[in-house]
């Protein structure tokens, strides 16, 4: 009897290691991936003001995005060069707005929702330099990024601009040459014809297809762009549920299911020793 429980106190400190994760496995290592917008799917909503502003903006440039995995995973923007050109049928000032100043981009705060679906979704908060709120969804399906969301001046403002963010960006080349959406063989004559099949890319600078070539044009053949008006919904769903997951009873932490399994070990102990 006495032998049995030394024996059970003797694996305590083994159950507490296999039960309790390392602090690698609590921190795992954090991801930096390079983004490209697609410009004919990103765009900027510029509203308010005194004189009742309602601008649209053409989106082109570059990000990386910074992100830890697992729920609840840290996130953050960073090298953002990203312009705003207006779009309208008439004639506009020859003018561009930089997207990361106006919506604060790198200087928000993102974390990863804990969420359970076919992608992951990211939430932005933070402050303008005007005193705005700022909130942003974002999904990551595959190598895509979707980011919707926008800014809110300070209650009882006057003569605030109001910004509404949709944008489309990829983390690699992307092969579409011609911009239709779809890598097919109308792609393959623009590469051909822009002389990419004998080394280099069919583009260069911040454009989407920077960098790609014939095998990337052959890796993704038949891809397209997806449709993301579908995917608004379950964002929005995701980021109204995470008061609800917050004001639920948490579960328990690693180190206190260890606790107590460690706990039902003992008494099992002790209850097999009176009864031996």
């Amino acid at each position: 009897m006495k032998r049995f429980l030394f024996l059970c106190l003797l694996l305590v400190p083994t159950a507490v290691s296999a039960l309790t994760p390392s602090s690698q496995a609590q921190d795992p290592p954090e991801r930096l991936d390079h983004y490209r917008l697609v410009p004919r799917l990103s765009t900027l909503h510029q509203t308010g003001g005194i004189a009742g502003f309602d601008l649209r903006y053409r989106l082109l440039g570059k990000y990386d995005f910074r992100h830890g995995s697992g729920w609840t995973a840290e996130a953050s923007f960073e090298n953002a060069e990203i312009w705003g050109s207006v779009l309208s049928d008439g004639p506009t000032p020859a003018y561009v707005i930089d997207v990361d100043e106006i919506l604060n981009l790198e200087g928000l705060k993102g974390e990863a929702l804990p969420v359970a679906g076919p992608f992951d979704v990211f939430q932005f908060t933070g402050e303008t330099g005007d005193g705005s709120s700022v909130r942003l969804l974002a999904a990551v399906i595959g190598p895509w990024m979707y980011i919707h969301g926008g800014t809110r001046p300070p209650e009882g403002s006057a003569d605030f601009f109001e910004y509404e963010l949709r944008a489309v960006a990829r983390s690699r080349p992307f092969a579409d040459f011609n911009g239709d959406g779809v890598v097919d063989a109308a792609d393959y004559t623009v590469m051909r014809n822009s002389g990419a099949l004998s080394g280099g890319g069919a583009a260069t600078g911040d454009d989407l297809t920077a960098g790609a070539g014939y095998a990337e044009w052959k890796a993704q053949f038949g891809e397209r762009v997806p449709d993301f008006t579908a995917h608004d919904a379950m964002m929005n769903a995701a980021a109204a549920g995470l008061g609800a997951v917050s004001s639920v009873t948490a579960a328990p932490e690693p180190t206190s299911v260890s606790i107590l399994v460690v706990g039902c070990l003992i008494g099992a102990c002790l209850r097999r020793a009176r009864l031996g």
